[in-house]
């Protein structure tokens, strides 16, 4: 298969209407990856999307950012949360391709995100 270019932005943009979610977006342009395969990086987003709307009843804050060394799409949200689930662990196997990894962060009880980076 060859590669080509996913604009990011647009993504995002594609599965929130797809889902009709109510999140609030903040995108920056031309954050660009190389692909042969979008497909197991639209399960990740939807699964991250997913994971913060289990832990809240109010929308969900998205972005996206490029710096020099990566692009970085976070989702995050307030939650009264003590606990968070477990991040299934073939979320970031499926992230490998793109040279990226999700990590979790955040405070039990406030807030958590969950950031998808991808080195350049």
């Amino acid at each position: 298969m060859e590669k080509e270019a996913v604009d990011l932005r647009d993504l995002i943009l594609m599965i929130k209407e797809q889902k009709q979610l109510n999140a609030n977006l903040a995108l920056e342009f031309d954050c660009v990856i190389e692909t042969d395969d979008v497909k197991p990086l639209i399960k990740v987003i939807n699964y991250s999307i997913n994971y913060i709307a289990q832990l809240t009843d109010q929308p969900q804050q998205i972005s996206l950012n490029a710096s020099m060394s990566a692009i970085t799409i976070a989702f995050t949200t307030f939650t009264d949360a003590m606990e968070l689930p477990a991040i299934n662990p073939q979320v970031n196997e499926a992230l490998l391709p793109y040279n990226a990894l999700l990590e979790q962060k955040g405070e039990p009880g406030k807030y958590t995100q969950l950031l998808i980076n991808f080195r350049k």
